[in-house]
């Protein structure tokens, strides 16, 4: 189904809140991942979101589905990897003991730890390797902690550290190699995801006459990772720079109100601009080097 065949059905569905009704949105989630893509569901769900957390948080579940493509409808889940101090994964403290497999350590920067969460997918040193297991979020020796600071954007989807004691993994899922094959392509998924979510919501809460480029935008990005979700292409690099673009051309025209929410929520989008740069950057040597 094409974005712009979505924006009918957002348009006219009624609003959902992570802070307000967890339970509604969770079903809604759910459904619309029974039936639609991980990109139609960012998108559709963004429009519906009251604000940009709950935009945001839907496009994290839709990415989610892209690391964990058996991950059930209804769940809801974290990618760990983040450690206070951490500088490379090569100093990374969280272990999984592969002969007790127990998970011990502590992770940064957890969505949801308290609120509803189902499921952590946690990234930890195994051996001389890096691998991700996965654990309820209420399994015993979880210990949700609280924050260190206060969340400057996003303050709808709370972030804290976990601490793991001891932790017994008991889900056969089981993902070796793990910066490679998911810690990399993540931030490709959860950009894109993210992205469209957040132009949903900008969509729904702008003049529709000044929103064409933005959907049109949106789109692409949307076929281009549909043709390729793998990893990033410097064509997907471009597409989602445009989105972006556009984004910002919509920011003199919001409501007072829905700017300073925009301002303050967007910062998330900001901070893997070097990291995106460092990719654009690879992929052109590579492309010199043929």
């Amino acid at each position: 189904m094409s974005l712009s065949a979505l924006c009918q059905r957002g348009a006219t569905a009624p609003r959902l809140s992570l802070e307000q009704d967890a339970a509604l949105l969770r079903r809604e989630l759910a459904t619309s991942f029974r039936t639609l893509t991980s990109v139609e569901v960012a998108w559709q769900h963004g429009q519906r979101a009251a604000t940009p957390g709950t935009a945001f948080f839907c496009g994290y579940q839709a990415a989610m589905r892209q690391l964990d493509p058996q991950l059930a409808a209804d769940a809801w889940a974290a990618f760990c990897i983040s450690e206070a101090g951490l500088r490379s994964l090569r100093q990374m403290q969280t272990r999984f003991d592969e002969q007790t497999s127990c998970l011990n350590g502590e992770k940064s920067h957890v969505m949801l730890a308290r609120r509803g969460l189902d499921l952590l997918y946690v990234v930890a040193a195994c051996a001389d390797d890096l691998v991700c297991v996965q654990v309820t979020a209420d399994a015993a020796g979880v210990e949700p902690l609280e924050a260190r600071k206060e969340q400057p954007f996003l303050p709808d989807v709370p972030h804290t550290p976990v601490h793991f004691s001891n932790v017994t993994v008991t889900s056969a899922y089981r993902f070796l190699h793990a910066h490679q094959q998911l810690n990399k392509p993540f931030r490709y998924w959860e950009d894109v995801h993210v992205a469209l979510a957040f132009s949903g919501w900008l969509m729904a809460n702008a003049d529709a006459d000044n929103t064409h480029s933005l959907v049109a935008a949106a789109g692409r990005l949307a076929d281009i990772f549909s043709a390729r979700p793998r990893d990033y292409s410097l064509a997907a690099l471009d597409a989602l720079e445009d989105v972006l673009a556009c984004q910002d051309e919509l920011l003199p025209l919001l409501a007072d109100d829905v700017r300073a929410l925009w301002l303050r929520d967007r910062i998330l989008l900001q901070l893997a601009v070097p990291l995106r740069g460092k990719i654009r950057a690879s992929l052109m040597a590579a492309q010199a080097s043929v």
